[in-house]
């Protein structure tokens, strides 16, 4: 068990890490292609990437080798998991302040003020000293969460992207409804995100995205705002409904 303390300074300073950490998801990636065994959610990848070294693991001495074969080509599937995990952490955060969004990690962390215990492969104690910590999901990260040993680095917790819970049976009475690509974006935007981030999720193009959230809006079931520099976009209350009853009604 992890055991992190925080001061007032560091609630303050604690945040979500905007995108993947390219370095954290090779290095977590390869230690999935090591084990004999991987969990399910890596198991196509497992297996795709051992075929194109020969079934040999590569040896870590050539990084830019394995991150074009393992880790490049599945970028946007990547991207999409801790698109979506920030996501849910960001809407925690608006409902419940950063007391919320901690509590928000169960189960991998337990949030017990002033000190976060986190599900770990060591036991240890960590003072963030006022320097805040910034929360990492990461696609290749499963099980256990990740702090770098040297106690003077920046404060960077690695942890499991959370994995999107669905129906197929809902999701598809909602594509036969208005079509795949409509039902899978006003499904993914349950919780408040950018159009490039929908893109991903949904996977299709930007233009794509920008023509069918147009149609939305229209209808009722999106609403779209600023944000800084960018807009958000989300389901109103009667796109939630229609998604929550796609899924009784089928």
């Amino acid at each position: 068990m992890l055991r992190i303390h925080f001061t007032d300074t560091d609630l303050l300073n604690t945040r979500v890490a905007t995108a993947p950490d390219a370095a954290w998801e090779l290095v977590l990636s390869l230690r999935h292609l090591r084990r004999r065994v991987v969990p399910p959610r890596y198991a196509d990848w497992h297996r795709d990437v051992l075929a194109r070294f020969g079934q040999s693991p590569p040896h870590p001495r050539p990084p830019e080798a394995y991150r074009e074969v393992a880790v490049e080509p599945y970028w946007d599937d990547i991207r999409s998991s801790v698109d979506g995990d920030r996501a849910l952490r960001i809407r925690a955060l608006l409902d419940g302040g950063v007391n919320g969004l901690l509590r928000s990690y169960l189960p991998t962390m337990r949030w017990m003020p002033p000190t976060l215990h986190v599900r770990s492969a060591v036991d240890r104690d960590y003072a963030l000293r006022g320097r805040g910590l910034l929360l990492q999901p990461s696609y290749f990260c499963h099980g256990v969460a990740h702090l770098p040993e040297d106690p003077d680095a920046p404060p960077v917790l690695v942890h499991p992207a959370v994995q999107p819970q669905s129906d197929p049976a809902g999701d598809k009475a909602l594509a036969r409804l208005m079509g795949a690509t409509r039902a899978g974006i006003l499904i993914a935007a349950g919780t408040a995100c950018t159009s490039g981030e929908l893109a991903r999720r949904v996977g299709v193009s930007a233009p794509t995205v920008s023509h069918h959230l147009s149609a939305l809006r229209d209808a009722g079931l999106l609403r779209t705002m600023p944000h800084g520099t960018s807009v958000l976009h989300v389901r109103t209350r009667t796109g939630s409904a229609l998604v929550n009853s796609s899924c009784e009604f089928r």
